[in-house]
């Protein structure tokens, strides 16, 4: 269970709090009703979102925080997903996303080591969902961990071309991140966005190869569908 640094931070610091660790135990309970990944992923982010709202809606946080589309120092730095995160985001690519390919294979490859990934040249290490213009494609389905990542003073103190992130000082997003924990806790599986976004596009990639056979198989034998019990 690869749990967010700063999640798993507040969760040590929290959970002998009740009112906090009634967020995650929460969490955790609805996630495991819900059958859909997609819909597992959304009702996470809708939480994440809501008690989100409670903390970014202070004034002082309106005046010194200087996260804003175009912004995309963190959008080079490695963040964690859920298994559910990931569905979502291929998802996205299913229904017409594009890509840079090359680039999310090269970080992949960096699998869940930072000191890996941080050795990528800084233009390597752009998230595959930001466009020439620094804005995020997937907003919407945006992962939890970059609905919480908010700085307190210069967006130059974000920057990672140099290697990895200093010392900044993080919006404290308590809530969010006893919401988080519990996603991940549920997780199958979860790990870096590169590294789990290139694996199940493999594994999409895979049944839709045998999904191909399949149709031309039952073209030449001039059937409406293949026997169950027939291997392809």
């Amino acid at each position: 269970m690869n749990v967010p640094a700063i999640a798993k931070s507040t969760f040590e610091l929290l959970k002998n709090q009740p009112e906090f660790m009634s967020i995650t135990q929460t969490v955790v309970e609805h996630l495991n009703k819900i059958k859909s990944s997609l819909e597992r992923a959304r009702f996470v982010h809708n939480m994440v979102d809501e008690y989100n709202k409670e903390v970014f809606s202070h004034p002082l946080l309106k005046q010194f925080v200087p996260c804003k589309s175009g912004c995309t120092a963190c959008c080079h730095t490695q963040v964690s997903v859920t298994d559910d995160e990931a569905d979502l985001l291929a998802d996205n690519i299913s229904n017409g996303i594009e890509i840079n390919y090359e680039r999310l294979a090269i970080q992949a490859a960096a699998g869940n080591d930072s000191s890996a990934f941080y050795k990528i040249p800084y233009q390597d290490r752009k998230c595959v969902f930001l466009d020439e213009n620094g804005a995020c494609k997937v907003y919407k389905d945006r992962p939890s961990v970059c609905r919480t990542n908010a700085v307190v003073g210069e967006a130059s103190q974000c920057a990672t071309d140099n290697g990895p992130q200093g010392a900044i000082r993080l919006v404290k997003t308590s809530k969010s991140d006893m919401t988080i924990v519990g996603s991940f806790a549920v997780a199958t599986t979860s790990g870096t966005l590169p590294m789990m976004l290139s694996k199940v596009l493999k594994e999409k990639n895979a049944v839709e190869n045998v999904g191909s056979i399949r149709t031309l198989f039952d073209r030449i034998i001039g059937r409406k569908s293949v026997p169950k019990d027939i291997e392809l």
